[in-house]
């Protein structure tokens, strides 16, 4: 029997997915700085100061997510025929924004090789790690092949959408197809 995927009405559905990516953020940047606080229990001059070998990550995957964010409203905007930028001009400016997010994390892997030979902080640069690689994914999400929002049932599915990544078999993200509307002119 084939897996039945969730379907909303394509209002509703992008409404959430704009919604979301800016919630996510704000929970992403709460959990980050509430877990500094906790990790650190540093109450003096050096309370909540940055750690950049984990903030920079979280930056980067904050700035994709809201590009994401962006994205949905727009497309959100057309449904409901209110003014919005076309997929000819949301592909100009996102062929743009895709290179600006890959020399952000590009310029991750320098600043990492340095704190792992400068010792540093362990706990922050395994946050530093795992949020890249959130970041890293959520670039591909948008601006490659589409790896999440599939839900079975209500569910999240998380393993089908790596194997499609690993296998070359899973379809092209919206923004990407955005993008290649742009490039062919």
């Amino acid at each position: 029997m084939a897996k039945q995927l969730k379907k909303r009405p394509i209002e509703k559905e992008l409404k959430y997915l704009a919604d979301f990516e800016l919630y996510g953020v704000l929970m992403f940047a709460g959990m980050y700085f509430a877990a500094e606080f906790i990790v650190d229990m540093d109450f003096g001059k050096n309370a909540f100061k940055l750690n950049w070998i984990s903030f920079y990550p979280l930056l980067i995957f904050s700035v994709i997510v809201i590009e994401g964010s962006f994205y949905w409203r727009n497309k959100l905007r057309m449904v409901r025929r209110k003014t919005a930028l076309s997929n000819f001009e949301i592909g100009r400016i996102y062929s743009k924004l895709r290179w600006v997010n890959v020399i952000l994390l590009a310029a991750y892997l320098p600043m990492l090789m340095i704190a792992v030979l400068g010792k540093e902080n362990v706990s922050a640069i395994t946050i530093g790690i795992l949020l890249y690689f959130m970041a890293f994914i959520e670039q591909i999400n948008y601006f490659h092949i589409r790896l999440s929002y599939e839900t079975v049932n209500g569910g999240l599915l998380v393993i089908e959408p790596l194997k499609k990544l690993f296998t070359g078999t899973g379809k092209r993200s919206q923004l990407r197809k955005d993008i290649d509307t742009y490039l062919k002119g």
